[in-house]
């Protein structure tokens, strides 16, 4: 009687550390996909603002500007 108590006792304790390990490791996942989405909207952002900035240079003003400027140094 004894037996089967303390084995009912120790398959309990074993799911309630499998159980927390794994909610552990969920929850590391989860961190992991929440930096990984943060860095990729910091990328994102990054593309758009190098996007921007080389749409401004490539304008026929600008590399007008820079022809002129350099046409102008002797």
């Amino acid at each position: 009687m004894f037996f089967r108590f303390a084995a009912a006792i120790a398959m309990i304790v074993a799911m309630g550390l499998t159980a927390t390990a794994l909610e552990k490791h969920n929850l590391e996942l989860n961190r992991t996909i929440a930096h990984r989405q943060y860095r990729l909207e910091l990328l994102r952002e990054r593309e758009a603002r190098l996007r921007a900035e080389v749409q401004g240079l490539a304008t026929p003003a600008a590399l007008y500007r820079q022809d002129a400027a350099s046409s102008s140094s002797p």
